[in-house]
């Protein structure tokens, strides 16, 4: 069971209300305390998208995206994101530098255990003071990912493929096995900054058009 609250406005109150049963049964929209929908096919209803009428004559689309680190409930008004929602472009880019934040945190975490441990194993596994300073461009790349700067997560996208790919040849080189695992959280890891990079553009352009249509007379 579960419930979301949304503002139907960047910065308004969160006048929408979204709750649901186990495995997604139950689905129902309100909004302003009134019920505006159901949906009861659960989670695979969900998965083809409902369509809601809302008094004031909008459309709300909600769908449940699950696949390939493609997981989440988007909420769209009439085309638009709604704000808060796992789709929303302001969210997708806080995510991103939440993100970077807790990675920044946990190496240098790693790091300090490791130099103070005095482990061989993490150090041989590069983690040690290599790990606090990998940390450094990641936390300063957070920042400017939660600052809107579209380039940020680009940047920190290829830093950790070629992190990625790093792991890989040294592991190989060494005789070690295909690090599999460590490859699907950096590939999660990319598309998660990616994804704050394109959202990030949305956001500058609706910047872009809410500044040209308050300069028209």
């Amino acid at each position: 069971m579960g419930s979301k609250k949304l503002a139907l406005e960047a910065g308004g109150p969160p006048r929408l209300e979204l709750s649901w049963g186990w495995g997604w049964k139950r689905f129902t929209v309100t909004l302003d305390g009134k019920v505006v929908g159901t949906l009861d096919g659960g989670a695979s209803e969900l998965r083809r998208g409902g369509f809601f009428k809302l008094p004031d004559g909008s459309t709300l689309n909600v769908l449940l995206q699950s696949g390939f680190f493609r997981t989440g409930l988007a909420v769209v008004r009439d085309g638009e994101a709604v704000p808060g929602s796992d789709t929303d472009p302001a969210q997708q880019v806080k995510r991103a530098a939440n993100l970077l934040y807790f990675l920044a945190g946990l190496n240098t975490l790693i790091g300090v255990v490791a130099m103070v441990g005095q482990s061989d194993i993490l150090e041989a596994a590069g983690m040690g003071l290599g790990s606090i300073l990998f940390s450094l461009p990641i936390a300063v790349l957070g920042f400017f990912t939660h600052r809107g700067t579209r380039v940020a997560p680009i940047l920190a996208g290829i830093l950790f493929t070629a992190d990625g790919l790093f792991s890989v040849v040294n592991s190989l080189t060494e005789g070690g096995r295909f690090p599999i695992f460590a490859l699907i959280v950096r590939a999660y890891i990319v598309t998660a900054l990616f994804t704050a990079a394109k959202a990030a553009g949305e956001l500058r352009r609706r910047e872009q058009e809410n500044a040209d249509v308050s300069l028209q007379p």
